[in-house]
């Protein structure tokens, strides 16, 4: 797997300890290295500090002239390097994708890499993930300072990705120059939770628009951005096939996001607006099969887990840069168990409470 980063990298270790908790902010810098499996941790190798566009190219191109289809990740909020590790080689394994993933510190520490003055300590941090903003329910429970933690350093993450967003379109620009130079693989590009919103925040960068119009499929998963005016930053990216928004109205982590800063967010629901045309579609996982009531991760399956076989083959499809389905030789049901909206805007992976009838 090759991972991107504009954290500081430690080159004399080859553990997940090689990515530091380190960055500067508003630096279109661009680190990397090649992550492998090894035990029950992580073999770090090929480090490469300050990448110059002409060797950042070269990893790419590498990978673009492989054997699979290329899958751009972008991770979500509260990820720590071996969680994005983990994230890039289960959607390699339940995909057959090659993934070049980008690491940045969703942690909600300071750029120095140290906690905000006056957090909560009674609970480390290895007690947490991306779905432990979920323990937000209502405004009273930021009084618990542990919990507060949570809020507070979900907020300096909103912030880190603000900070990172050079780096992201340089990365982006990048893999564009790599798949329109060689044409070898398909390249989609996903980005899950907190990594939508700073997706919103890079989209008018240098080329950024750009660079993912040379995208084949943009899937925006559990999107952690504002529901609000959504349609003027997602407007903005034409891929070659289609931009994906998932939605789940049930998904607790978002709903704690909206408690912590009052943005109902893209991924519960899509607000008083929503694209429609040949370039997007926005599809309900609502009480779809096998989905848990608050689930924030329904694109990937858990160790030992297994999709749904219709969540499984909806994702294969769009992350290795297909059509979810082609209108001119197969109905939507054949992809979306309840069908879509008569104008393929919306579709249903199950019965959505707050679902339109008109479905084909």
């Amino acid at each position: 797997m090759l991972i991107f980063t504009n954290r500081h990298l430690v080159t004399t270790a080859s553990n997940a300890d090689a990515f530091s908790n380190v960055f500067t902010p508003f630096y279109d810098t661009l680190n990397c290295a090649e992550v492998q499996p090894a035990g029950n941790g992580w073999k770090v190798s090929q480090h490469g500090v300050n990448l110059g566009n002409e060797a950042a190219l070269k990893k790419i191109e590498a990978v673009l002239g492989g054997t699979k289809p290329v899958l751009v990740y972008l991770h979500g909020n509260n990820t720590p390097p071996d969680k994005c590790f983990l994230r890039a080689q289960q959607l390699e394994a339940q995909y057959g994708v090659a993934v070049i993933a980008y690491s940045w510190t969703s942690e909600g520490l300071l750029p120095n890499g140290q906690d905000q003055a006056g957090m909560d300590t009674s609970r480390p941090a290895t007690d947490e993930d991306e779905d432990a903003l979920a323990k937000v329910k209502t405004r009273d429970d930021l009084k618990e300072g542990w919990i507060a933690r949570k809020a507070r350093r979900y907020n300096q993450a909103k912030v880190n990705a603000q900070y990172s967003k050079d780096s992201l379109a340089r990365l982006l620009r990048l893999v564009a120059a790599a798949r329109l130079g060689k044409l070898q693989q398909k390249v989609s590009f996903a980005a899950h939770s907190l990594g939508c919103h700073f997706l919103h925040y890079t989209i008018n960068e240098q080329d950024a628009e750009a660079s993912l119009s040379a995208m084949h499929n943009v899937i925006l998963v559990a999107g952690c951005t504002g529901a609000a005016k959504h349609t003027a930053w997602v407007g903005q990216i034409h891929p070659l096939l289609k931009v994906y928004i998932t939605y789940a109205r049930p998904d607790a982590v978002l709903a704690a996001a909206t408690v912590v800063d009052g943005d109902l967010k893209l991924g519960t629901a899509w607000g008083d607006e929503r694209l429609t045309g040949p370039k997007y579609r926005y599809i309900d996982f609502e009480n779809a099969k096998k989905m848990k009531a608050n689930a924030h991760r329904y694109f990937v399956a858990d160790p030992g887990k297994a999709l749904s076989k219709p969540a499984a083959a909806l994702f294969t499809r769009i992350f290795t840069s297909e059509a979810d389905f082609d209108p001119a030789t197969e109905a939507p049901k054949v992809v979306y168990p309840v069908g879509c909206l008569a104008d393929g805007s919306v579709c249903y992976m199950g019965n959505a409470v707050s679902g339109d009838d008109n479905r084909g």
